[in-house]
């Protein structure tokens, strides 16, 4: 499982570069996306956000939990860290990458990440 455990810090790396070309080697063109901003999203769609800026983390901090295999799919969960922009509050969001095996390589082919709300404190 190590590969796929340096396959998410390569993805990881990067999505926070905003290196498509690289992306666009790690995830499958059927990639799809539920993103923590509560919409789905193909493979193009992320890139397009990426390039034009509307995705950017200036820090993206992953902690994997758990990883899965089963048979030409490996499933990745655990939680991670971003911070879009300096001053910003770190947003801490649960995900769940599924990772498929496509001529002979491993590629993203399912994310879904959500942010994790705060609860509010009771009686104030």
């Amino acid at each position: 499982m190590s590969a796929v455990t340096e396959l998410e810090e390569q993805s990881r790396r990067a999505f926070l570069a905003r290196d498509l070309e690289t992306l666009n080697s790690l995830w499958s063109d059927d990639l799809i996306v539920n993103s923590p901003i509560n919409r789905i999203h193909n493979k193009e769609r992320v890139l397009a956000l990426l390039e034009e800026g509307i995705i950017s983390h200036i820090s993206y901090e992953i902690e994997i939990e758990q990883i899965e295999r089963s048979k030409d799919l490996i499933i990745v969960m655990g939680g991670d860290t971003v911070i879009n922009s300096a001053g910003s509050n770190p947003i801490s969001r649960r995900f769940t990458n599924v990772w498929r095996l496509e001529n002979g390589a491993w590629r993203m082919f399912v994310r879904h990440a959500n942010i994790i709300q705060k609860s509010p404190r009771s009686g104030a």
